[in-house]
């Protein structure tokens, strides 16, 4: 009876072990707290350019602004990061299998203890083209953070916005 509790006892050991392992797939970053208060918001602004914002309406609770020019070609942002230094940086988007990293200036955010990061993506970039077609991004940063469009009426904003960037 000894024995049996030996080997159940060792087989008990080697399946913790076993559930450790380190082999495989690499770590996928972490997943930001999803805020369904956040949607995307289309509105034309007083200089004929268009605004794209994934926030919370009526507040400055926001994840990602997008600013374009009918027919100038690129799509400005300005969005948080949580990690960074004064000066050049990256902000890495994504959309589906589309991913891209982007030249970006790094300020120090006086709303967060991160940093605020400003740049252009072309406009037929495929991560925007992804966007575009399917309502769903991600800004990767410490781990992933999705932005994705849950309804008729936020798809139709990124359209409409899409729909003025190309003039």
């Amino acid at each position: 009876m000894k024995r049996q509790r030996l080997w159940l006892l060792l087989a008990a050991g080697a399946m913790v072990l076993g559930a450790c392992s380190t082999t495989g797939p690499g770590p996928t970053p972490p997943s930001y707290g999803f805020d369904a208060s956040m949607v995307w918001d289309y509105h034309a602004g007083s200089k004929g350019e268009a605004h794209l914002n994934y926030g919370t309406p009526d507040t400055d609770n926001v994840g990602i602004m997008f600013q374009c020019r009918p027919k100038v070609g690129t799509v400005s942002f300005i969005t948080d990061l949580r990690k960074g230094a004064l000066g050049p940086g990256v902000v890495r988007f994504q959309s589906g299998k589309a991913k891209g990293r982007y030249a970006a200036k790094l300020e120090k955010s006086e709303l967060t203890d991160g940093w605020v990061a400003m740049g252009e993506i072309p406009l037929v970039d495929p991560v925007l083209a992804a966007f575009q077609k399917t309502g769903l991004i991600s800004q990767v940063d410490e781990g992933v953070y999705d932005q994705n469009a849950r309804t008729a009426s936020e798809r139709g904003a990124i359209s409409r916005f899409f729909g003025v960037c190309r003039g």
